[in-house]
């Protein structure tokens, strides 16, 4: 449920959020959307035994809770009417048949972040067409497997601007660390099997040297060159030097990330940082 919050019609058609009952969406309310995940189990597998059953009824409530919590919490981000759009159902739809299936190994909070982020305001057809297929992979792949997903994208394709000094990385090694470690030393069928999924690809020839590639991303710390630079970590940032020789150690210049693969890595870098645009990545 959304407790204090509920939809208001403002002039001009657009919605605002204030205190009072439920988010009602055409005659859904968010808190319903266990009802509907309940009823999509039961389209899905009409003939299970009862101890199955049971069992997926039970993955399925656990799943539509978070799915529902998250829907609260980003409700102010939310543009309720695309719950109508039968892509959006689908969605929730696959999400659903992989909870039922798998539980908690089919990664709820990942894909209840990824439909949230799906019915959000600010949105592009890409991103749209992304995040669906995005559903429809989390449940192929293991925690590891994100996490090395999230590790490749925080390391290749996030670059943070305005830092004071090389120490202000420590913190930002400190927190991808939490949400990469389990990723370190993945063994190479994993990583093919990432291929397989659609969420990377991996090509072990290539290669580089990601302490060069850094000092050029942040040389407005007026460091020049990849031995200074690592120097400067060992000195000022060492999670951050910890994360990039792990990076080298595992030569993840090897896996590459599809638009899926990056949707999949900033939903879980999300659970760590907060929200993030998912438009910067997917335009």
């Amino acid at each position: 449920m959304l407790g204090d919050k509920q939809l208001q019609t403002t002039e001009g058609g657009s919605t605002a959020l204030q205190a009072g009952r439920d988010i009602n969406i055409h005659g859904m309310s968010v808190s319903e959307v266990r009802e509907l995940c309940i009823l999509f189990l039961r389209d899905n597998f009409p003939q299970l035994r009862e101890e199955a059953r049971r069992t997926a009824e039970e993955h399925v409530r656990a799943f539509a809770t978070t799915l529902e919590n998250r829907l609260a919490n980003e409700a102010a981000t939310i543009a309720l009417e695309k719950f109508r759009e039968p892509d959006v159902q689908a969605a929730i739809n696959d999400a659903v048949q992989a909870s039922a299936r798998k539980g908690r190994a089919a990664n709820p909070e990942i894909l209840s972040t990824l439909i949230a982020e799906r019915v959000a305001k600010q949105t592009n057809s890409f991103k749209d067409v992304v995040l669906s297929e995005a559903v429809h992979v989390v449940p192929r792949l293991t925690g590891p497997q994100i996490a090395l997903l999230s590790f490749v994208h925080a390391v290749r394709s996030i670059v943070y601007q305005g830092l004071p000094s090389v120490a202000s990385l420590e913190h930002v090694g400190q927190i991808a660390l939490q949400f990469s470690s389990a990723a370190f030393g993945l063994s190479e069928s994993q990583k093919q099997h990432l291929q397989y999924a659609g969420a990377a690809s991996v090509n072990n020839i290539l290669g580089g040297d990601i302490f060069d590639i850094q000092s050029q991303e942040y040389k407005y710390f007026g460091i020049t060159g990849g031995a200074p630079f690592k120097e400067a970590l060992a000195s000022n940032a060492p999670s951050y030097l910890q994360l990039l020789e792990q990076f080298t150690k595992d030569n993840l210049f090897a896996v590459n990330l599809t638009s899926v693969g990056q949707a999949i890595a900033l939903a879980n870098i999300s659970k760590y940082v907060g929200r993030l645009d998912y438009t910067i990545w997917l335009k």
